[in-house]
């Protein structure tokens, strides 16, 4: 059994029933040349593939009186039936009927009962190709581990990886067993506490004082002041998912034109979005957002689990009407996202 670390496991407590932290993975399959290609034969290969992904078989364990995090069982049955899933998009089977069958899938939340994964099977797109709509909670796998996880199951020629796992003990899932793994686990945290503390202060005051240098940027949002929008308000569990094509090699050259990042570009894109948004529903785009950007500290394609990554803060202009004035300052914020994570120090 291997307990959950702390970004792991707040995953899963910022979980409501509205707002469900999984994460979907989508690929889209050109079929024609396979022979004989039916869902049969997906799950045939698929049931050869995810037995070797380890993390797929996981199952979470809770800790008596919530005592610590809950623990993985790292060797559960998985009941294939249950989480590949077969589904049809409406006709014709364009982009705009696929993306609305991911944003039902997006709307049902992860039974916490099972291994927290569902693979989805769409069927019926134009073009004679399929989807694969990988659905993963966050506890598990971040953006670029459960998109590992969809390669490694889909990729043709595919090695086997992760193998068999010796099955927990059912001894050490007894409450009383429970309750002492995690007094030993408390205190290994604690004795790391004091240099956990020493390092948050001292990250803490190197940004505040770079801040003071720099002084206040008139358009950039301040730290913990955005201004209230409709963004903020209560959703429900419903979601809508849509996509809009555009050449990366066209946002490539846009970005080293303007001398800015490919990031910069997607950041300036999404804001742009969302002032249009702000001005249907709030009628008015008066103040810039704050962006909440991951950034991923372990790429590696063999990652297959786990949340190493952490956060930006950068401003957002979202009042900024002209899309060159909106890139020029995403990249100034952006630039200074950068430099105060790297002041604020291990993470």
């Amino acid at each position: 059994m291997k307990r959950l670390n702390g970004v792991d496991a707040m995953m899963l407590y910022s979980e409501t029933p509205e707002i469900h932290m999984h994460t979907l993975k989508i690929g889209v399959l050109d079929v024609s040349e396979v022979e004989g290609y039916d869902f049969d034969l997906f799950r045939s290969i698929a049931q050869q593939r995810l037995h070797a992904l380890a993390p797929l078989r996981y199952q979470l364990v809770d800790i008596p009186l919530k005592f610590h995090h809950p623990m993985w069982v790292q060797n559960a049955e998985i009941d294939l039936d249950y989480h590949l899933r077969r589904a049809q998009v409406a006709a014709p089977g364009g982009r705009r009927e696929l993306d609305q069958l991911i944003g039902e899938i997006a709307s049902t939340p992860l039974d916490r009962d099972r291994p927290l994964w569902e693979m989805h099977v769409a069927e019926g797109l134009a073009g004679n190709r399929i989807a694969i709509i990988q659905k993963v909670h966050h506890v598990l796998a971040d953006g670029v581990a459960s998109a590992n996880q969809l390669a490694m199951a889909i990729r043709q020629n595919q090695p086997q990886v992760g193998g068999q796992l010796a099955p927990s003990s059912a001894d050490s899932r007894t409450p009383l067993n429970l309750l002492k793994a995690a007094g030993r686990d408390h205190v290994r945290l604690i004795r790391r506490l004091p240099r956990l503390m020493s390092e948050t202060a001292t990250g803490v005051a190197n940004v505040r004082r770079k801040a003071k240098e720099r002084g206040r940027h008139p358009d950039l949002a301040r730290n913990f002041a955005p201004p209230e929008t409709f963004i903020n308000h209560v959703v429900t569990p419903g979601r809508r998912f849509a996509t809009a094509p555009l050449a990366l090699a066209d946002v490539k050259q846009t970005a080293k034109h303007l001398g800015v990042t490919l990031n910069d570009i997607v950041l300036a894109t999404a804001a742009g979005a969302l002032r249009q948004l702000l001005l249907r529903y709030d009628k008015k785009a008066d103040s810039p957002l704050i962006a909440g950007v991951p950034v991923s500290f372990n790429t590696s394609p063999e990652r297959l689990m786990g949340n190493e990554f952490t956060y930006m803060t950068p401003s957002l202009p979202v009042h900024i009407d002209d899309p060159l004035e909106r890139v020029r300052l995403t990249a100034t914020a952006t630039a200074i996202a950068k430099e105060n994570h790297q002041l604020l120090g291990p993470t």
